[in-house]
């Protein structure tokens, strides 16, 4: 399984009109995370979209863009937020295929409101999930506002307690792990949003957050930051691969 989580920043439409069809193209994901994205029919053809098994999407409130979930192989049940709507999109797959095994996943795309402060509202949207939850393993992929691992002590940048926090929290509560933190340990944290009033700091907000359980399986983690991706937004697309089976 690969997935890929990706802000389009206000769709992609200023420097890549066909800013999902390059993700696809270029990263090849069955599960697609992505925020600030227009409804995928802008991007696709009803002949391309039918070759996805499952799709959902909501706009935010007086935007035209939002989130969505896309998946090649899974059909997906959706599961709404209100509180959230557009900002955070949930699916249920009752079957998917994770290294050796097939096992029901609850994801969520999520994108933390502006404006901020952003922990809290964090916070606040993990009670919505954590009050849905059955238990079953979760993968939480998307643009948190917020650092999403634990800086190393040589950086310039330092994680906030409210940081810190809401990563134990996934870990403690959720059982979820950052899937880059858990292949790089011990390194700095490489650029995933280059802020406009500053694109020089490696700030670290998006990430794809993974089950303890399915740690076994997790072959690669990247931060796609070629000069293509830069042109495309402010933002870097972030991938995992799941291999088929366990390393013996």
């Amino acid at each position: 399984m690969k997935a890929v989580t990706y802000n389009f920043r206000f769709g992609g439409a200023s420097k890549s009109p066909n800013l999902l069809k390059a993700l696809l193209k270029d990263l090849a994901p069955d599960l697609v995370f992505a925020q600030e994205a227009f409804h995928p029919s802008e991007y696709l053809s009803q002949q391309d979209l039918s070759e996805f098994a499952g799709v959902v999407y909501r706009a935010v409130p007086n935007r035209n863009w939002g989130s969505m979930i896309m998946s090649r192989h899974w059909p997906l049940q959706e599961i709404v937020l209100p509180e959230f709507d557009g900002w955070v999109v949930g699916a249920k797959l009752h079957a998917a295929t994770i290294g050796s095994e097939s096992t029901p996943l609850t994801i969520y795309s999520i994108h933390a409101p502006s404006p901020g402060p952003y922990q809290p509202i964090v916070d606040r949207i993990l009670d919505r999930i954590e009050a849905m939850w059955v238990g079953t393993p979760l993968m939480i992929a998307g643009d948190f506002n917020l650092t999403t691992a634990v800086r190393h002590s040589s950086e310039a940048l330092t994680n906030s307690r409210g940081e810190l926090k809401m990563q134990a929290r996934l870990r403690k509560d959720f059982d979820l792990f950052n899937a880059w933190q858990i292949l790089h340990p011990n390194e700095s944290l490489p650029q995933t949003l280059r802020w406009s009033k500053d694109k020089a700091p490696s700030y670290h907000c998006d990430a794809i957050f993974v089950s303890g359980r399915h740690l076994k399986f997790l072959e690669q983690a990247v931060i796609h930051s070629s000069p293509e991706w830069s042109e495309r937004s402010d933002h870097n697309p972030v991938s995992i691969l799941m291999r088929q089976n366990a390393m013996a």
